[in-house]
């Protein structure tokens, strides 16, 4: 799906809650990098909350450090899942616990499955996004739909997993699913994303006003931070 499909992807989504299958970031290839032109802004809205800035805080691992890298991704993304599985351990344990880096998780789905695991994300606020998250990409094999024709077992076993291995209630369940604002603010987010920084797949990186798409390595990472004068 090029930019322009995915902007118009995005507005459709924003005002009719629809989705169709996105796209992610090739795998098996070096991070892309393109330079984003202007700065990340947080909307600003009344009715609309801003997910990712609760009180001021963003959904991070780590502390404010020299190198902060924020990373959008899609819960039905199998390199996101990649990523959290191989990589995002390495750079915890060689930079963020080190005070290095500042690792910062933004929301950027990309059909309307990855849009109903982000609502139950969300669904007991902040302080469970992260693990409820990470669950859901670790489950990915179990309820991301791989048949257009078995949808309705896709969501069975997306409840499933919501209900047994998140522990949360049928009633919250179907209260976060039918929750608009809390959609319209996870959409927003990624409308932000395209908007501000021509980011057009998941997972993608920002890092110091560069863009760089699909997993970005320790490698890459340790090269960022030498280039800062700081060596780990």
């Amino acid at each position: 799906m090029g930019k322009g499909r995915l902007h118009h992807y995005l507005t459709l989504i924003l005002t009719l809650g629809m989705g169709t299958p996105g796209m992610t970031a090739p795998t098996g290839q070096a991070a892309s990098v393109h330079t984003s032109p202007k700065p990340f802004a947080h909307p600003t809205t009344e009715k609309v909350p801003q997910l990712n800035n609760f009180g001021g805080q963003e959904i991070s691992l780590g502390k404010p450090a020299p190198l902060t890298i924020v990373m959008y991704y899609s819960l039905t993304c199998p390199h996101c899942h990649e990523f959290q599985k191989e990589g995002l351990p390495k750079i915890q344990k060689e930079f963020i616990d080190k005070g290095l880096v500042q690792f910062i998780f933004r929301d950027f789905p990309t059909d309307s499955f990855a849009i109903k695991a982000a609502k139950i994300a969300w669904s007991h606020g902040a302080r469970q996004y992260l693990p409820f998250a990470q669950k859901l990409l670790e489950t990915q094999d179990q309820w991301v739909p791989k048949d257009p024709g078995k949808i309705q077992e896709a969501d069975k076993a997306l409840q499933d997993i919501a209900l047994k291995e998140l522990g949360i209630s049928e009633a919250d369940y179907n209260k976060c699913l039918a929750n608009e604002d809390v959609e319209k603010a996870i959409l927003r987010t990624s409308f932000e994303a395209q908007k501000n920084h021509q980011i057009s797949a998941a997972p993608a990186f920002l890092v110091n006003g560069k863009v760089y798409e699909g997993n970005l390595t320790p490698e890459e990472i340790d090269k960022l931070l030498r280039d800062m004068g700081i060596h780990g």
